[in-house]
């Protein structure tokens, strides 16, 4: 065989043929986006905009589609406490615009000229919805709902593990990004003024750069990003006093989220400038921005040769809850919460040592009580939360082969060891 027969072989092996997909194609319809006669509807946007909240986004097109693509027919509503209050305008609209159809005008190919369905039941769950994690489908299913809508927290349970579909809306807030930001300089602006007492030439002071992790709740996720990349971009050049954001991750939560079980750790010992190099690279590509090495840097922020680092949580929220999780995984970090209906920025702090001084001193009222004496007697215990159904099953599983007879071990003396599981929920079974 020649030389050009050969290479002749070698590009027929290697030539890929694709074909082009024709439009309009099952490959290429989005189902999540909304069809004309929802999108369009300028009835059902004017009923939205004037019945609700403006700077709430409860998803409400999105849930009607839902529903019409479920061909759901009872519906339940499960809302946080703080909620609750619009359940009963936010079923009306349900209720009325679901599978209504545009009234005039031709239809759009594909789409159904006359409603065939209803929404025949809508249910409010009135249980204390505690969490992301106390879901009801339980209850919903009970009721008799073939859809359950989940307002005001984040995905913790999959999709995969409801007994009856169920759609999460994070009712995301509208806050002003602006004024946070603005709090937050003006507030170490004043503290680097407070320091440096009578010297006025910034020359001769030290930078001072506020290393700044943004968190909050899931209702604030948009705002968390849009504020740490605010405060990122802010110059320093003028002050002494420089910023630098970057929005921590626990997973499988969303980025910057913080629920009261959950919240990123070890955020004092990370490596902070990797963390901000990555941040700055996916935002340049999300901007499609051709940035050099150079302009991410971070190793020196300014011409000053002297550099004060400052780590710094700021924190979203309109309460203390989700944030006292955040301090007690980072115990030696400051932190600041913005609240978005005051308008204020507080310095908040957590007792550490006395909230373990009141835990181990309930754990030594049960030694007590059960005749534990001696340090050194094992003890095989369980503690569960009296919440969240899925990590219940999971718990509770994983301590009935824990606590089997063969693998108790029994304390000096005479009297056998007794264990107490405390379970809101049993499972699923």
């Amino acid at each position: 065989m020649s030389t050009a027969e050969a290479s002749s072989d070698v590009a027929k092996k290697k030539r890929i043929v694709r074909r082009k997909k024709p439009k309009g194609s099952a490959a290429t319809i989005d189902t999540n986006e909304l069809p004309s006669h929802i999108k369009n509807n300028s009835e059902l946007h004017h009923v939205i905009s004037t019945t609700l909240p403006r700077d709430y986004e409860f998803e409400v097109p999105k849930t009607i589609w839902r529903i019409e693509r479920s061909n759901a027919a009872h519906v339940a509503l499960q809302l946080p406490e703080g909620l609750t209050m619009y359940a009963s305008a936010i079923g009306d609209i349900l209720v009325k615009f679901a599978y209504q159809f545009q009234p005039a005008g031709t239809p759009d190919e594909g789409e159904r000229k006359q409603p065939k369905k209803a929404i025949k039941s809508l249910s409010v769950l009135g249980d204390v919805t505690y969490g992301a994690c106390c879901i009801d489908d339980l209850s919903a299913r009970a009721l008799g709902c073939d859809l359950l809508v989940h307002y005001g927290h984040s995905c913790l349970v999959p999709l995969t593990c409801t007994v009856i579909p169920c759609l999460y809306v994070f009712v995301e807030i509208r806050v002003d990004v602006q004024h946070l930001v603005d709090c937050v300089k003006l507030t170490f602006d004043a503290e680097q003024r407070e320091r440096t007492g009578a010297t006025t030439d910034d020359s001769k002071q030290p930078t001072r750069i506020i290393e700044a992790l943004v968190m909050g709740t899931v209702q604030f996720r948009s705002a968390v990003v849009d504020s740490a990349e605010r405060l990122d971009s802010l110059a320093n050049n003028d002050s002494t006093v420089g910023f630098e954001a970057i929005v921590p991750q626990a997973k499988p939560l969303s980025p910057g989220e913080v629920l009261g079980c959950t919240a990123p750790a070890g955020l004092a010992q990370m490596d902070f400038q990797e963390a901000l190099r990555k941040t700055r690279r996916r935002q340049a590509r999300r901007n499609q921005d051709e940035i050099e090495e150079t302009s991410i840097s971070i190793d020196s922020p300014c011409e000053r040769s002297e550099v004060v680092r400052e780590r710094v949580m700021v924190f979203l929220a309109d309460g203390r809850f989700h944030l006292e999780a955040a301090m007690i995984s980072n115990p030696s970090l400051r932190a600041l919460r913005y609240d978005p209906y005051s308008k204020a920025l507080t310095e908040e702090k957590y007792e550490i040592v006395k909230m373990k001084r009141i835990r181990r001193e309930a754990i030594l009222a049960v030694r007590r009580i059960l005749g534990i004496n001696s340090a050194s007697e094992q003890v095989k215990s369980v503690v569960e939360s009296t919440t969240g159904e899925d990590i219940a099953n999971s718990v509770l599983q994983s301590s009935s082969a824990m606590t089997s007879p063969s693998q108790l071990v029994q304390p000096r003396g005479s009297h056998p060891v007794t264990i107490g599981i405390i379970l809101g929920t049993l499972g699923r079974q």
